[in-house]
């Protein structure tokens, strides 16, 4: 709930947040790590970017149907 009966949501802004650095981790790290033949940095980063693309779809989705169906 929010003040004075408005709903105030922070996903709005959390969501693009978490895609846009997923989708930076996986463009520029993995490639950093890799011509440095770093293979548990490019790993863990590979998980992180995938992470929080896959976060921020789960979290658009609820937030989509919860929105459609309450």
């Amino acid at each position: 709930m929010g003040i004075g009966g408005y709903f105030t949501s922070y996903l709005i802004y959390a969501i693009p947040l978490w895609l846009v650095s997923g989708l930076l981790i996986l463009a520029l790290d993995i490639k950093h790590y890799e011509l440095l033949k770093m293979k548990k940095e490019r790993n863990v980063s590979r998980f992180l970017g995938w992470f929080n693309v896959g976060l921020a779809c789960l979290l658009f989705v609820g937030s989509w149907i919860l929105k459609k169906w309450v």
